[in-house]
């Protein structure tokens, strides 16, 4: 009789590349449960708390953590070790006064970027839709799952906005366009930041383009790989090696 559903494993094997593990060392591996990222753009909890943060060593210890609020996720705390988190998200950990932003490496991996207090309250999401809705309100869907609702902007998608976290009230929109800084989150600059030089509008056959240059050379990718993350300087903090 055939199975019913998704497999509930999942082999290190063919995990998702920008979890950092060893494949070989060890068969299976801890499968995140769908929700706000996708499967293969996020990481479990459990493994954050245990292999990146180091907080415990074993899963049995992730969960005595986690059912007693010990880590936050955004300012909301969290209790499956299968809860999946990604990019620039916020992983608090109270009783050790710290807090971590989940950003690439670069080799296009996740790593944690410890941050200040100022910034526990603050994260950047990429606007991937936007449609209207009741009494005129217009509604933008972000890269992580969030759907905010305000008056109508000339927000679009491949902007960026700074919103408050856990409360999600936009603080700053930054639109897509020549002069503005970007995180690299795809190919082979993954995890590099550089500005626009130029946004090549897209055809039928051919997807939306962004010419970026970093010191003193240039590339190009397509837009999808490009994440708004300020204008004169970041608006969150990255990777020290990449902060100007």
């Amino acid at each position: 009789m055939a199975n019913k559903g998704e497999s509930k494993q999942q082999k290190r094997l063919s995990v998702s590349r920008v979890i950092k593990t060893p494949r070989k060392k060890l068969t299976w591996i801890l499968r995140a449960d769908p929700g706000q990222h996708k499967r293969d753009e996020s990481i479990p909890l459990g493994i954050v708390v245990r292999d990146m943060i180091g907080i415990a060593g074993n899963l049995r210890e992730v969960k005595i953590i986690l059912s007693k609020k010990g880590v936050l996720v955004n300012g909301i705390a969290r209790k499956s070790p299968k809860f999946a988190v990604g990019l620039f998200d916020v992983i608090e950990v109270p009783l050790q006064k710290k807090a971590f932003r989940i950003v690439l490496d670069n080799r296009g991996r996740f790593e944690l970027q410890e941050i200040p207090e100022k910034e526990k309250g603050i994260k950047l999401c990429r606007i991937v839709g936007k449609k209207t809705v009741k009494k005129g309100l217009v509604a933008v869907e972000t890269n992580d799952g969030r759907t905010i609702s305000g008056k109508k902007s000339s927000l679009k998608p491949g902007d960026s906005i700074l919103i408050s976290i856990p409360e999600q009230k936009i603080q700053k929109e930054i639109a897509l366009g020549k002069g503005k800084l970007v995180y690299v989150v795809g190919g082979e600059h993954a995890g590099e930041i550089a500005r626009v030089k130029e946004v090549i509008a897209g055809t039928m056959k051919r997807p939306k383009l962004v010419l970026l240059e970093e010191k003193e050379s240039s590339f190009q990718t397509i837009a999808g790989n490009v994440f708004v993350v300020g204008e004169s300087k970041p608006e969150i903090k990255l990777r020290v090696q990449q902060d100007e």
